[in-house]
């Protein structure tokens, strides 16, 4: 009601990380698991509906889901998987297992009615990045695990 966003320039999915010898390999794994979600999102919903007898551990953002990760507070984070991804590639230890349709779409956010003009640019250079091929070259740099 108070925001107008852009195009979408990624569609999300969600996506659960686990410590790669953990042997968790699935959502079904998580019974009796600490699951580490961020309090208030589609990840904290999603893993509320799915993750069948896992505990669920809310934090205010990644800035806490990710250091109680590492020090084995929670055995798994459910979230936005270009965050996870980030994880994946900084450190081996952790992995992927994962992901999850949930039809989420991320854009930029302007105040409603007040910038249309800048929308509209936005959106078209959107649309000259991929029709050029940079989106996808932009895209697989940073929205890639390898």
């Amino acid at each position: 009601a108070n925001i107008d966003f852009s195009d979408p320039y990624y569609d999300s999915l969600q996506s659960l990380l686990v410590r790669t010898d953990s042997g968790i390999e699935s959502i079904n794994d998580l019974d009796g698991k600490n699951v580490g979600v961020q309090q208030g999102t589609t990840g904290e919903s999603y893993a509320t509906e799915n993750a069948t007898g896992a505990a669920l551990v809310q934090y205010p953002s990644d800035g806490e889901l990710w250091p109680a990760m590492q020090s084995g507070q929670i055995d798994a984070i459910l979230q936005d998987q270009p965050v996870n991804l980030e994880h994946e590639k900084a450190d081996d230890t952790y992995k992927i297992v994962e992901t999850y349709n949930t039809d989420e779409s991320y854009g930029f956010a302007f105040l409603k009615g007040e910038r249309t003009e800048l929308v509209t640019a936005v959106n078209e250079a959107l649309q000259e990045l991929r029709d050029s091929g940079e989106y996808q070259e932009i895209y697989d740099t940073y929205f890639t695990a390898n």
